[in-house]
C-alpha cells in the first residue's frame, strides 16, 4: 500500500485537531535543532579563528628577522655611529667589571643594574628610525655621549672609593 492510499483512506484522521501541546513541543523541537546547528557553527567558527590565530603567532615568530626591516630602515650612518659607540661602550664597562671585582656585593648588583639600564637603547632607536637622517644622528650621538659620560663618571667614582 502506498502513503498516498493510507492518506486518502484515512483522510479524517490527518484532519483531526492535533494533540494538545503539539505546536509547543514541535517549536521547542525545532528550536533545539536550530540551537544545535548555530552551536556547531560557533565552535567551527570559533576553531577556525584560533588555528589561523596561532598559525599568524607562529609565522610571525620564525619570520621575525625578514619582518624586521620592514618596521623600521636604519641609516646606514647612524648604524657606523651606533657600531663606534657601543665599542667605547664595551670597554668602559669592561674597565668597571674589573673595578667592581673589589666591590662589595649589593654595590656591585646596584652597579650592574645602573650599566645594564644605561647600555639598554633599542626603544630608543626604534623610535628615531622614522626621523629624518640629521636628527637621527644627533639623536643617537646624545644618547651615547650621555651613557659614556654616566659610565665614566661611575668608573671615577668607584676608582676614587677605591684609593
Amino acid at each position: 500500500m502506498k502513503i498516498e492510499d493510507l492518506i486518502k483512506n484515512n483522510k479524517e484522521k490527518f484532519e483531526s485537531e492535533l494533540p494538545a501541546n503539539h505546536q509547543a513541543r514541535f517549536a521547542m523541537k525545532m528550536h533545539s535543532q536550530i540551537r544545535r546547528k548555530n552551536n556547531m557553527r560557533r565552535l567551527w567558527l570559533g576553531v577556525t579563528s584560533a588555528v589561523a590565530a596561532v598559525m599568524l603567532l607562529f609565522l610571525i615568530m620564525n619570520n621575525q628577522e625578514m619582518i624586521k626591516p620592514h618596521l623600521y630602515q636604519e641609516n646606514d650612518k647612524v648604524v657606523e655611529m651606533r657600531n663606534l659607540y657601543e665599542q667605547q661602550i664595551e670597554e668602559t664597562v669592561s674597565l668597571l667589571e674589573n673595578v667592581l671585582v673589589n666591590v662589595d656585593d649589593s654595590t656591585k648588583m646596584e652597579i650592574s643594574k645602573a650599566i645594564e639600564n644605561l647600555t639598554t637603547t633599542s626603544e630608543i632607536f626604534a623610535e628615531i628610525a622614522p626621523l629624518p637622517e640629521e636628527k637621527q644622528l644627533a639623536i643617537t650621538s646624545k644618547v651615547y655621549t650621555n651613557q659614556l659620560e654616566s659610565l665614566n663618571m661611575i668608573y671615577r667614582k668607584i676608582k676614587k672609593e677605591e684609593k
